[in-house]
């Protein structure tokens, strides 16, 4: 038996185990716990007095707040109707729903819930959803990781950011290496589509297309709420803060990003010689009306649901069979 095989029976019989669950729960406990400490560590060399007399009053921070919200949610309704024939309210209560999984509980439990949530009001079996959730996350991912790419880019060309610090002892074969690499990848993608992506061409640009607009409009709303309470702060500062919250957006399987954005934020403004009590004020009232307004939705869409928001295995599709395409169909009328 192979290193691989052992290590996935492991990692199965662990999953299994009555262990399992509450190692999990304590582990995402302690992980949290511990960037909180950090958080009320670099408070605590700010000032408390500092921080709170420095947190945002100006109504149009708030409003931008919620604006840039439920940009994501109002996202995936287009974008997830090009395969899935459900109303507009009904996805829209479900991708709300499943923003709260990602941002409170760890990255991509939102998913397993939407993937849980699709099993019960579309026709598909569970391998035609689930290549629609991965097929969406990979174009979310690509549309991201590039909008990441292109700012690091731009930072480094307008000499923001100096080339050594990024690069550092880069050597020709080290980039000759990363070229290769990305052919490869190309390659073996191109060659093999159809067995790790699913969707019609035409159907993917048009997603795409969606996560890129809804992706840069998202992050003109944070730089526009920022701005708000700091305005004198230059826009290419801006630009590295949305740099930052891109790279801790997309590491995986972490609680509570916005509390390490929080962090984050809080050592770059003392690396760019900013106003840090404001930076902290803002990005924690930032955090904690993320983190209310995740509470008060998650309470009125359990609330409202008349099954459970954590599906049981026991529970199958009853509503909306009918009025849902065939698994055939590329794109629902609208």
């Amino acid at each position: 038996m192979t290193i691989t095989r052992r290590l996935r029976r492991f990692w199965k019989r662990f999953n299994e185990s009555r262990y399992a669950t509450p190692l999990k729960v304590w582990s995402q406990r302690l992980l949290i716990l511990g960037i909180v400490g950090l958080i009320t560590y670099q408070l605590f060399e700010i000032g408390w007095r500092e921080v709170l007399r420095s947190l945002p009053t100006e109504p149009l921070f708030y409003l931008l707040f919620f604006i840039s919200f439920f940009t994501l949610s109002v996202a995936e309704i287009f974008i997830y109707r090009q395969v899935w024939a459900l109303p507009r309210w009904k996805l829209f209560k479900a991708f709300l729903t499943k923003r709260v999984y990602n941002d409170e509980v760890m990255g991509y439990s939102g998913e397993v819930y939407l993937f849980a949530w699709a099993q019960r009001h579309l026709p598909y079996g569970p391998r035609e959803i689930a290549k629609h959730v991965r097929d969406n996350n990979i174009l979310s991912a690509v549309a991201s990781n590039s909008v990441a790419v292109a700012l690091i880019s731009l930072l480094i060309f307008t000499d923001v950011i100096s080339f050594g610090d990024v690069a550092g002892r880069v050597e020709v074969v080290h980039v000759l290496g990363a070229v290769l690499i990305v052919i490869i990848v190309g390659v073996l993608f191109a060659q093999f589509r159809e067995y790790i992506f699913s969707l019609p061409l035409r159907t993917a640009l048009v997603v795409f297309s969606i996560y890129l607009t809804r992706f840069i409009v998202h992050h003109a709303l944070l730089v526009a709420q920022w701005a708000v309470v700091l305005p004198d702060v230059p826009l290419s500062t801006w630009m590295i803060f949305v740099t930052a919250i891109v790279i801790v957006k997309r590491i995986p399987f972490i609680p509570s990003r916005e509390l390490v954005f929080v962090w984050a934020g809080i050592e770059l403004s003392r690396t760019l010689d900013m106003a840090t009590a404001s930076v902290a004020g803002m990005l924690l009232v930032a955090s904690v009306l993320m983190k209310l307004t995740n509470l008060v939705f998650f309470l009125i869409l359990s609330y409202t649901e008349k099954q459970p928001l954590v599906p049981t295995s026991e529970e199958t599709a009853t509503e909306d069979i009918a009025a849902a395409p065939s698994p055939t169909s590329e794109r629902p009328q609208s």
